[in-house]
């Protein structure tokens, strides 16, 4: 009887004394999910299965794309809120995140609070092309003369990225840019190049276009000159400091994911990010790396929040839904 005490004292002291592996300090342990909110073969989507990939390989377990397209990015969001807050469930998220909630009245998620921000991932910016036959050659020129002659300029729809830029250079340059939307960017290209509107706003990596000459590219809104445009001018540059239109990509999961887990993920998506193979992709594709871990990517969302609160009003836009 007491040999049979002691085997038991000793057992129970092993499980104190011994650490019980978590769910969390075991992750990944299975397949992670990663949605994604634009359909296969867009540049989200494209991102996205290439962050998988890479970080895929770096935590040894398989990252499965789903694309759960539709409701301007809400299947997708409502599809990672009702999702265990275990880690396995992800998503790529825009800054689309940001200003939604200034652009529809049905849109009601907070970028910080109803979801957990795992990182800031990479960034890309918007350029402002002409027909070749526009009588300008810079955007101070174009500025110019749009305030006598009324430029339209083409965007992918009303409330997206593109036309959210070419409102702020029509709000911080006081030319008279006429919005024209279109079902998609390509078809506004289409039309800025035939000569049905005079500009289009454009992502970076819709540039190529334009390489034949088929259009002018006078500015990009981005903070530097991508590799991409190293002859082409920043706002900046050409006299628009105020006219930034950068476009961030990131990370996020449910509301309430364990500290561990996102301490493991921003571990290996900082080596992923770091990575010059990888960044050499990303240039590829009009985008830039820009890590930022959990912590600085909510400060981040957070001053983002407040810069849209404040210039998509002043622009004009109204809400819809």
């Amino acid at each position: 009887m007491l040999r049979r005490a002691g085997v038991l004292a000793a057992a129970l002291a092993c499980l104190v004394l011994s650490p019980i592996a978590t769910p969390a300090q075991d992750y990944p342990s299975r397949p992670i999910r990663l949605l994604i909110h634009t359909p296969p073969g867009s540049l989200v989507d494209v991102l996205g299965r290439l962050v998988g990939q890479e970080l895929s390989q770096r935590l040894g377990q398989s990252i499965v794309a789903d694309n759960r397209t539709g409701g301007a990015t809400m299947i997708a969001v409502e599809q990672l809120i009702r999702s265990p807050a275990d880690g396995y469930t992800l998503m790529i998220s825009t800054s689309e995140a940001t200003m939604q909630p200034f652009l529809k009245k049905s849109y009601r998620y907070d970028p910080i609070k109803d979801f957990t921000p795992v990182a800031l991932l990479v960034t890309s910016w918007t350029v402002f092309a002409v027909n070749p036959k526009v009588p300008a050659n810079t955007l101070r020129e174009l500025v110019a003369f749009s305030k006598d002659h009324p430029v339209r300029y083409g965007s992918g729809g009303i409330g997206g990225v593109l036309h959210i830029a070419g409102e702020m250079l029509k709000l911080r340059s006081g030319g008279n840019f006429v919005h024209v939307p279109y079902r998609g960017g390509a078809q506004a290209a289409t039309d800025a190049i035939s000569g049905q509107i005079e500009m289009v706003s454009m992502g970076l990596a819709s540039t190529r276009v334009a390489e034949s000459g088929q259009l002018k590219i006078l500015a990009q809104a981005g903070p530097s000159r991508h590799p991409m445009l190293p002859d082409v001018p920043t706002t900046g540059e050409a006299g628009y400091p105020d006219v930034q239109m950068n476009t961030w990509f990131g990370l996020a999961g449910p509301p309430g994911m364990p500290k561990e887990v996102v301490a493991r993920l921003d571990k290996e998506l900082a080596a992923v990010m770091a990575d010059q193979a990888f960044r050499d992709k990303l240039a590829k594709l009009g985008m830039a790396a820009l890590f930022k871990p959990a912590a600085e990517f909510v400060s981040y969302l957070a001053d983002d929040s407040r810069r849209w609160q404040e210039l998509i009003p002043a622009m004009g836009i109204p809400q819809v839904d």
